[in-house]
């Protein structure tokens, strides 16, 4: 920065004004300005404001704010001038205000729009400017990494996280989000036709969309009142494998009442590690096995056991071997899988929004 005067001077409140880009520097917020204003109120502007020689403020938007709710005549100031203006602002706010690592992280992006020499022009050789950028706000390089990638793609959405509304992080994620639901088509009508033999694995909402971890990440999710009104095209006499998540096992029972089955039994898949989980570190998913009017089951000879060693793939892909058990139990019947993700399996009617499309 310039270096300050030392010589401390009283200005007219009415002949001062903010700068033009003074949103830039996230404002307080109002529980946290009512506070500052008390404080003001007791003991005086105590740091004068750093101002330009025309009256422009640099460092002290709220300082100023607090006078102007006063009826402050005059406040102290230090008239300085820097050669750049804007980066001297967000500088003097990266060290003086009480930010969150996200809108430091922004600050520091912003800074480098407004100085002379960037970021990359000051790079050492073999640093990375995400790792000086995060060194400037005092942030860790993701952190950094994760505002640049959305200031890149999305200005507005950037803006929440300068102003606190979001942390980069998620916003990151809900960006990635919007572009992957964008490649996703509205789910097309059911197929013409009636199936004995159905697997489903409906797009489950678990609570918490926001979450890393959470499905919304990879696709839309359907209340559960949707996923029980479809009709699903079943035969009078038909089975209906459904994958069920554990913390939801009663709404699974109800959609498969919903579409006219009766629950018969379960068989679980059983995972090679530990996951996610509230009450367990699930390494488990069931699958329900539900029956419709006089299907039967598999022979005897034919039944295999009730528990699937398989390994994960990606989110939400289940084991190739599920569909090789079901050809293998009912050869002869005519199969649909519901909620499809990724390519149609051979013998196999396939329906889904994401059916038959590249999935991550």
């Amino acid at each position: 920065m310039a270096s300050k005067p030392e010589r401390r001077e009283q200005r007219a409140v009415r002949g001062l004004r903010l700068h033009a880009l003074a949103h830039l520097v996230p404002a307080m917020l109002p529980g946290e300005f009512a506070a500052f204003l008390t404080d003001i109120a007791a003991h005086g502007i105590e740091q004068p404001l750093e101002i330009t020689p025309d009256g422009e403020i640099l460092d002290g938007r709220h300082r100023f704010h607090a006078a102007q709710e006063l009826g402050w005549q005059t406040v102290p100031v230090h008239v300085v001038e820097p050669a750049e203006p804007v980066a001297y602002m967000l500088r003097s706010a990266l060290q003086r205000r009480q930010l969150s690592a996200s809108q430091r992280a922004a600050l520091a992006l912003d800074l480098d729009q407004f100085q002379t020499e960037s970021l990359v022009a000051t790079l050492p050789p073999g640093r990375r400017s995400r790792d000086l950028a995060a060194q400037i706000a005092g942030v860790c390089p993701r952190t950094v990494q994760d505002a640049r990638t959305v200031q890149t793609h999305d200005p507005a959405l950037f803006a929440r996280i300068r102003c606190g509304e979001i942390h980069a992080h998620k916003a990151r994620l809900e960006l990635q989000r919007r572009q992957r639901y964008q490649t996703i088509q509205p789910s097309p009508p059911l197929p013409a036709g009636l199936y004995e033999l159905m697997l489903a694995d409906p797009p489950w909402q678990l609570g918490n969309p926001d979450s890393d971890y959470a499905p919304e990440q990879y696709y839309p999710t359907l209340p559960l009142e949707e996923i029980a009104a479809l009709q699903v095209p079943a035969a009078e006499d038909a089975l209906l494998y459904l994958w069920a998540v554990n913390s939801h096992l009663p709404d699974a029972l109800r959609v498969m009442a919903a579409w006219g089955f009766d629950y018969r039994g379960c068989e679980v898949w059983v995972k090679p590690w530990i996951g996610m989980g509230v009450w367990t570190r699930n390494r488990h998913e069931l699958l329900l096995i539900g029956r419709k009017g006089a299907a039967s089951p598999a022979p005897r000879r034919l039944l295999l056991d009730s528990v699937i060693e398989a390994p994960r793939g990606r989110h939400s892909q289940k084991p190739e071997t599920v569909y090789q058990r079901l050809e293998h139990l009912y050869p002869s019947l005519a199969r649909l899988e519901l909620f499809a993700r990724g390519n149609t399996r051979p013998g196999w009617t396939a329906w889904g929004n994401q059916a038959n499309q590249e999935t991550a």
